[in-house]
């Protein structure tokens, strides 16, 4: 197994290679991304290693890096990372996937629980895969993974169809608050694709939900969402949480321009309340007070924000936003996204533009 400095190391090198060889000024291109984020994140066994994190691997990192697999028309690495994926994280028994994967532990996977977020990545990826390349496999265990969703993973609220975060630990019995949800868990752009491959569930009632939960989360007085969000007497920041618009609910305004593209002006409301309307380094905000606590100072964080507000108000994305930084996995991975979605964007109907 190769180790993460040799990783940085060759992603490192074949960057360099392509800064020479490419025109001036001119970011690599997407092929080339792709390969430099494979070598730098993928294992050779298809296993996403989050080294910021002692190389755990989580349902998450696992649905990213297969739908990046997708959208790169990268049929072997993506078959390498749902092979490894079923085998380590598919063992529930529910359809479900066990959220966490740690090296050092044994077994590896102790915490079972799902995390649903994971679970919806890696149906999506799935669902792509089946159109892309004609695999009715795919389709069919996409629509596994999305029935297991709605089954075990789904409840009534008073804003439609909650998701909730896992299986276990965010129900109404599970905290003082509880039930517990998380906004960031919506990933709109996969909906209409798990439309396509388990047709009978309510995917547009599950958009409305969160839609619906956008507009009631406005915390504070910079009216924002935090990362988590209780639903009991109403939204509100949960109490076992920091109170803030963090590393969670970030990935929000990447979801909401993606996958709801008739939302522009809740997208505009939303990336006002966060940036203030500047280009700067977007902040991470204490819900309570409205004071920053911090930057989101990684180019992902960044591009994620530059998206929102060209989606939402046609402001040019930077040039140097294009070129994806691989210091780390999780703004590495928003930044991928962010050019996937402009790519997707761009080369269909109601282009936004960016």
């Amino acid at each position: 197994m190769r180790t993460s400095g040799m990783v940085r190391l060759c992603a490192g090198a074949l960057l360099g290679a392509l800064a020479v060889a490419g025109p001036a000024g001119a970011a690599p291109s997407p092929e080339a991304q792709w390969t430099a984020y494979k070598l730098r994140f993928i294992q050779t066994e298809g296993r996403l290693a989050d080294d910021s994190a002692k190389g755990v691997s989580h349902s998450e990192g696992q649905g990213y890096a297969m739908l990046l697999a997708v959208f790169a028309g990268d049929r072997p690495t993506f078959d390498k990372l749902w092979s490894w994926t079923r085998i380590n994280l598919e063992i529930r028994g529910d359809g479900l996937a066990a959220w966490r994967w740690l090296p050092d532990d044994q077994p590896h996977a102790k915490d079972r629980n799902n995390a649903t977020d994971g679970d919806l990545l890696m149906a999506w990826a799935l669902a792509e895969a089946a159109q892309r390349w004609k695999d009715p496999g795919y389709r069919d265990q996409a629509a596994v993974i999305a029935r297991a969703i709605f089954a075990h993973a789904t409840y009534p609220a008073i804003f439609g169809t909650a998701l909730a975060p896992g299986v276990d630990g965010f129900g109404p019995r599970d905290g003082k608050d509880g039930p517990v949800v998380n906004l960031s868990y919506w990933v709109f752009p996969a909906f209409p694709a798990l439309a396509r491959v388990a047709p009978e569930l309510d995917w547009s009632g599950l958009r409305e939900s969160g839609v619906a939960l956008l507009d009631s989360a406005k915390f504070g007085p910079r009216a924002l969402p935090s990362d988590w969000i209780s639903l009991k007497g109403g939204p509100q920041p949960a109490e076992a949480y920091p109170k803030r618009f963090g590393y969670d609910v970030v990935r929000a305004p990447l979801y909401l321009a993606w996958g709801v593209p008739a939302e522009k002006e809740r997208l505009r409301q939303l990336v006002e309340a966060w940036t203030g309307g500047s280009e700067a380094p977007p902040p991470v905000v204490d819900i309570v007070s409205g004071a920053p606590k911090g930057v989101f100072g990684d180019k992902g964080y960044r591009a994620v924000a530059a998206y929102a507000r060209c989606v939402a108000e046609g402001a040019p994305f930077p040039e140097d936003l294009r070129e994806v930084d691989l210091d780390r996995y999780y703004p590495a991975t928003l930044q991928m996204l962010v050019l996937a979605a402009m790519r997707q964007t761009n080369s269909g109907s109601g282009s936004s533009g960016c």
